[in-house]
């Protein structure tokens, strides 16, 4: 897992935290980044690529127009 914060690479398997213990939901998924503490979360990993994606392709397509 790259922590959306700080990009540190981690094995997200390794972390011992899973979950913020303190968010009162009981059953977090969050997994907290071992270099920055940031609550990374693993659902949101597919939603960031497709978004990244899109910013490529808009930034592809105004550079070729700008030509």
């Amino acid at each position: 897992m790259q922590c959306r914060m700080c990009g540190h690479t981690f094995d997200e398997s390794e972390v011992e935290d899973h979950g913020c213990q303190g968010c009162g939901k009981g059953e977090c998924n969050t997994i907290h980044c071992p270099n920055c503490g940031f609550g990374n979360t693993s659902k949101f990993d597919d939603e960031f690529k497709f978004i990244k994606s899109l910013k490529e392709k808009f930034s592809k397509k105004s550079n070729s127009s700008e030509k």
